[in-house]
């Protein structure tokens, strides 16, 4: 009888352990999939915020262009009528 009790206990024990790996292995696999989502948001993330900055500089690089044809035309203009 004791023996019997003594085996339960330990297939019982042998169980729980066995879930306990199967659950670390599931919430393992999960946390995976979440991090390589956060991941690729994140690389999404970038590739939008690197567009718009490639956006912004041409368009600053566009304007300087045309602050620097209007400024040489004015000192054109005024050495014409100096």
């Amino acid at each position: 009888m004791n023996q019997n009790i003594i085996l339960t206990i330990i297939e019982f024990g042998a169980s729980l352990v066995v879930e306990g790996i199967i659950l670390s292995m599931v919430f393992n696999w999960i946390a995976n999939k979440e991090t390589q989502k956060a991941q690729q948001n994140l690389k999404e993330e970038m590739n939008n915020i690197e567009t718009q900055n490639k956006m912004i500089y041409e368009q600053l690089q566009g304007e300087i262009r045309m602050a620097k044809t209007e400024i040489i035309s004015q000192i054109k203009e005024r050495f014409k009528k100096g």
